[in-house]
C-alpha cells in the first residue's frame, strides 16, 4: 500500500521541533569478517570433494607397485536466492512531508539490505550444530564429534561434552587442529587464527587472551595460549550467546557467502497514479562445504 498523506500526517504539520527516527547508527559489516566471499558466474553451481592419495606402502623387490587413486566425495550445491524490498510513496505524501522523513525512510532500504547479508551469512554459524544444514555429507552438521571421512575414518571438531569458553575449552580446540587428518589420514596442516563469540563472553575473552600471564591463577604462570596468536571478534548476529567457534583464516576454511546479483538500488514513477516507487533487490547464498577449519562449541 502506497505511503499517503493519511499515514504520515504528522509530519505534514509544520509545529514538530524535532522528529526522531529511531534508527541509530550502524556497526559496521562482521560477515567478511570471517567468511569466504566470492562471485557466482552462474546459477546454481556446485563444489565437489575429492580425496588426495593415501600414506606409501611397501614395495618388495621384484614386485608390482601397488595402485591408488582419489576417492571421490559428495557435492555441494550453492543456490542464489533472491531478496528485495519496496517503498511506494503518492506524490502528495512525498511532496508534503516537512521533515525529510520520506528520503530517510529510502535510504534504509540499504540498512535492511546489509542486515539481509549478515543474517543470511551468520546462518552458517547458527546452524552449525544442525544435522539438516550439511556440507558434502549428508546428516552431518558443520560441528560434529562424528566426522565420518571418505577413509571411514571419524574425526571430530567439536568437544564432547560441550565446553563454554574458557582455558580449557581453546587449548581443546586448538589440539584437534594440530591433530587434523585429511581424507585419506595424511597430517593436514590448518592452523586456528580467529575466536569468534558473542557479547557475553567479550570480557572473558579479553582475560585469557590479552594477559601474558595465566588468567584467574594466583601464580605467576605464562599464558600458554599467548604462543598461538588468536584474533578475537565479538559477533553480533549469533542467535545462541553460548555458542562459540575458533576459525582458520578465511580461504583456508570453507565457509562461504557468495554473491550472484550484488544490491541494485532503483527508482521510477508510476505513470498512472505519479506514485514514486523505491526499490532494492539482491540474490546471494551461503554454505559450506567441507568442515575443517571451523572448531565450535555450545557452551
Amino acid at each position: 500500500m502506497p505511503i499517503g498523506r493519511g499515514s504520515i500526517a504528522p509530519l505534514l504539520a509544520p509545529d514538530l521541533n524535532r522528529v526522531f527516527v529511531e534508527t541509530g547508527k550502524e556497526r559496521p559489516m562482521e560477515y567478511s569478517l570471517w567468511a569466504n566471499v566470492s562471485e557466482m558466474d552462474w546459477n546454481p553451481d556446485k563444489d565437489l570433494q575429492v580425496s588426495g592419495l593415501g600414506t606409501m606402502p611397501k614395495k618388495p623387490e621384484g614386485e608390482s607397485f601397488t595402485l591408488d587413486q582419489p576417492l571421490m566425495g559428495g557435492t555441494k550445491t550453492y543456490t542464489a536466492e533472491p531478496f528485495g524490498l519496496a517503498l511506494e510513496f503518492t506524490w502528495e505524501g512525498w511532496r508534503d512531508e516537512l521533515y525529510g522523513v520520506a528520503k530517510e525512510m529510502v535510504g534504509e532500504l540499504a540498512r535492511a539490505s546489509r542486515n539481509r547479508i549478515e543474517v543470511d551469512a551468520h546462518s552458517v554459524l547458527n546452524n552449525a550444530f544442525s544435522t539438516s544444514f550439511v556440507g558434502f555429507t549428508a546428516a552431518e552438521s558443520l560441528c560434529s564429534t562424528a566426522h565420518v571421512g571418505l577413509d571411514g575414518v571419524t574425526r571430530a571438531n567439536r568437544p564432547s561434552p560441550d565446553i563454554g569458553f574458557s582455558i580449557t575449552g581453546l587449548q581443546a580446540a586448538s589440539t584437534r587442529f594440530e591433530n587434523m587428518t585429511n581424507e585419506r589420514n595424511l597430517p593436514r596442516l590448518m592452523a586456528p587464527v580467529m575466536v569468534i563469540l558473542a557479547p557475553v563472553n567479550k570480557f572473558a575473552a579479553r582475560e585469557i587472551l590479552g594477559s601474558s600471564g595465566r588468567p584467574y591463577s594466583p601464580d605467576n604462570e605464562i599464558n600458554a595460549l599467548i604462543e598461538e596468536d588468536l584474533s578475537w571478534m565479538v559477533n553480533h548476529y549469533l542467535t545462541t550467546t553460548t555458542n562459540w567457534f575458533v576459525a582458520a583464516a578465511k580461504g583456508v576454511h570453507d565457509l562461504n557467502f557468495r554473491w550472484r546479483d550484488h544490491p541494485i538500488f532503483d527508482s521510477f514513477d508510476d505513470p498512472w497514479t505519479k506514485n514514486a516507487i523505491f526499490t532494492s533487490y539482491q540474490r546471494h547464498t551461503k554454505g559450506y562445504g567441507s568442515w575443517r577449519g571451523i572448531d565450535g562449541s555450545t557452551g
